[in-house]
């Protein structure tokens, strides 16, 4: 194969790279690897599971099987490959709502990729004439994946968070953001003498309340609790740490300003402190992430390096006391109230 051919497979592969991720989608939101666990079976039991067509179920498996996901044995029936299982539902460490999230909700909104690379302008507004937390607020299925993604990537930061930061003379954590709980169900399980809570919107207090009382996790009910907020205006107080994890990038810098005023505002226990809890940007390794947050989030969004995260909180009335890097990838920003 010569140069231009390889140049034009590359470019047929990164053209077509779309629907290969809805494939994945697809996969994900069927269950397929939760149907599959440790077996193969064939695409009719597959689809028979899933209650899908077998015809185009066989075509789905072999286009997953052509990018890795699954794979066939000698008797030509479907097994999931083991650098996918975290597409099960029941894999301590599942990405299989973060994969539904963002093949579906976020997906649709790149459909609108163009408008904003024209105008500097939302896709998401474009595509769905709503932001995204309004759209949340009108789709409760979108809304429920939605959460359940937020607790499968808060599950490792919340594990290494509750490792590095020293929650000794800790009494009470107030996440704001915080969702369903993903957060501080892992400080909180680490930590028994803490007790927390989630600030967010009411329909997830709602959520996340039901969601905590059937799960693993209800006999944390007594220190976990979940508090209706609005976070430009108001939040609960008396915490000694106050937690913002993967907040902040949602929003343009104004905006986050008034979210760390608000913040700051309710943090009058004495020694209370801030924990900014975001994944700096670097360069082109960070682009798409970037790309996606000016699609889909609030107009005026950029991704925001260690030094921009250093300014926003700082021109907020925080002083920056430390700055440490979890293995997730985060960094940590201690802060405390300037006086």
């Amino acid at each position: 194969m010569d140069t231009e051919e390889r140049h034009e497979l590359a470019i047929g592969h990164l053209a077509i790279g779309g629907w290969f991720s809805r494939a994945l989608g697809v996969a994900a939101r069927l269950g397929i690897a939760d149907v599959l666990g440790d077996d193969f079976l064939t695409a009719e039991q597959i689809a028979e599971r899933t209650d899908t067509n077998a015809e185009v179920m066989t075509r789905l498996l072999r286009a997953l099987t052509f990018c890795g996901v699954t794979q066939r044995n000698e008797a030509g029936e479907f097994g999931l490959t083991a650098k996918f299982a975290q597409l099960r539902t029941d894999h301590p460490l599942s990405l299989r709502h973060i994969c539904m999230l963002f093949t579906e909700t976020y997906d649709d909104a790149f459909g609108a990729l163009l408008h904003t690379v024209r105008t500097g302008k939302s896709g998401f507004q474009q595509v769905f004439g709503m932001s995204l937390f309004e759209y949340f607020e009108q789709d409760e299925e979108a809304a429920r994946v939605f959460d359940l993604a937020m607790v499968e990537l808060a599950r490792p930061v919340a594990h290494s968070l509750a490792q590095v930061h020293d929650f000794t003379a800790v009494n009470r954590i107030v996440d704001v953001g915080g969702g369903g709980g993903a957060m501080l169900r892992g400080i909180l399980r680490i930590h028994p003498h803490l007790s927390g809570i989630s600030a967010d919107r009411e329909s997830v207090c709602e959520r996340a309340l039901a969601n905590l009382a059937s799960s693993p996790d209800s006999d944390l009910a007594e220190r976990l609790t979940f508090a209706p907020a609005d976070f430009f205006t108001e939040v609960p107080s008396g915490g000694d740490r106050y937690l913002l994890k993967n907040v902040l990038h949602d929003w343009a810098f104004d905006s986050c300003q008034r979210i760390l005023g608000t913040v700051r505002a309710a943090m009058t226990e004495p020694g209370a402190r801030l924990l900014v809890v975001e994944p700096p940007i670097s360069e082109d390794f960070d682009a798409a992430r970037e790309l996606f947050q000016m699609v889909a989030l609030e107009e005026g969004m950029c991704g925001l390096t260690e030094e921009g995260m250093r300014e926003l909180i700082g021109s907020s009335g925080f002083d920056v006391l430390s700055v440490t890097a979890l293995p997730t990838g985060h960094n940590v920003y201690e802060s405390i109230v300037r006086r």
